[in-house]
């Protein structure tokens, strides 16, 4: 198979923008004696799930650096999961379309020279981000720290990096755990692994008038029914069932969603149609994620895919059952008691294709009789 000539010429482009932007070495020890008092970090992947179980490694470096000013790169769809992060200051986000708006692009960068950071770390877990070296190089930082970008195939930590941090393309330990592994090697850690999501008063204060809106009080049963990859999609019908049940038991059922979640949503909605409404069950409204989370802090218990607000769920200490397919709950499970899993015995065959059968195994009986078993938590007032 041919090469990706884009691919190439960014591998190209990358090792020399490495070489140019060559930044001073700093062995560990140096790193912690530094005491910096404006750091940067980072970390602009675009998954909602891998942000959240990366917030135990912010708390690393806050840990070790209590003292500094620090400032958060992520992507857009992430601002809302760290915006109110005790571990940080600021929070910034970059659009990669800015690449094709020099304008936009000009402010970016100037933001961040002006923020005048001392160390810029940039953090990565199973893949290495060239936009998130290329941002942290660009911000004029001095020292700059990263993960070894040679095992992924990249010429560059060597070059540009004042300071690598081991890589581990293949994930072997549960994923908080993996983003924290490389930050310990270089003396920052933390005894804490528990993920972080902080609603403000404000998301709060707005998922209460939804509630009141739809006529529902705090210590309702929420369920999510979608999941970012088909794989992970437990069957419509089944979320229909266990809901059904919840309702017959005197229960009040919301409906969470996403953009994503449009073809689930319709069917479990479908099958509850006599549910709907005064019947016990709503539909909560497209909402910003933090208001989703603040939401989700008002519920009694949860009913999930593996899915991104399954983290979320679980950094907001929500007793949930999570249904997980293909994926190793001992590496992704939100590392919180309050969060149980149902997995799938296996895959069935299905002539949709590879992505589907894998659900199918999770019976409803085991659903709801783990959910139904969970201790709930307290009403809140």
């Amino acid at each position: 198979m041919s090469a990706n000539p884009t691919r190439t010429l960014k591998r190209q482009l990358s090792s020399l923008m490495a070489r140019l932007a060559h930044r001073p070495a700093l062995t560990p020890a140096e790193l912690v004696a530094l005491c910096p008092r404006r750091i940067l970090i980072v970390r602009q992947h675009n998954q909602m799930g891998d942000m959240v179980c990366a917030t135990p490694a912010l708390r690393a470096i806050r840990e070790t650096f209590p003292g500094a000013e620090i400032l958060l790169v992520t992507a857009p769809v992430n601002e809302e999961v760290v915006l109110h992060n005790p571990h940080l200051d600021h929070v910034v986000t970059f659009d990669k379309k800015m690449w094709r708006r020099p304008t936009e692009l000009f402010r970016f960068v100037g933001r961040l020279r002006n923020y005048r950071a001392e160390v810029a770390f940039v953090l990565s877990s199973v893949s290495f981000s060239v936009t998130s070296s290329a941002i942290a190089l660009f911000s004029g930082t001095r020292y700059v720290v990263g993960g070894d970008s040679a095992p992924f195939g990249w010429d560059i930590s060597r070059h540009a990096f004042s300071l690598e941090m081991p890589s581990e393309p293949v994930q072997k330990t549960h994923t908080v755990e993996h983003n924290l592994a490389p930050l310990r090697a270089i003396g920052i850690s933390t005894d804490d692994h528990s993920t972080v999501v902080v609603p403000s008063p404000e998301e709060t204060a707005f998922a209460r008038r939804i509630l009141t809106d739809l006529g529902m009080g705090p210590g309702f049963w929420a369920i999510h029914p979608g999941a970012g990859k088909k794989q992970n999609v437990w069957p419509a019908e089944r979320f229909a069932e266990v809901a059904s049940r919840a309702v017959a038991a005197g229960e009040n059922i919301l409906i969470l969603h996403g953009p994503a979640d449009a073809g689930p949503l319709a069917a479990v909605t479908g099958l509850l149609a006599d549910e709907m409404g005064s019947g016990g069950v709503q539909v909560a409204p497209a909402c910003p994620v933090g208001v989703g989370a603040a939401l989700l802090q008002q519920a009694d218990r949860f009913l999930c895919n593996d899915t991104g607000v399954m983290h979320m769920a679980g950094a907001l200490r929500v007793p949930t059952v999570t249904l997980f397919g293909p994926t190793d709950p001992a590496l992704w499970k939100p590392p919180a008691p309050e969060v149980v899993v149902v997995r799938s015995g296996g895959r069935l065959p299905d002539r949709r294709g590879e992505e589907f059968g894998w659900m199918e195994n999770i019976d409803v009986d085991t659903v709801w009789e783990a959910w139904q078993g969970l201790p709930g938590r307290q009403r809140i007032s």
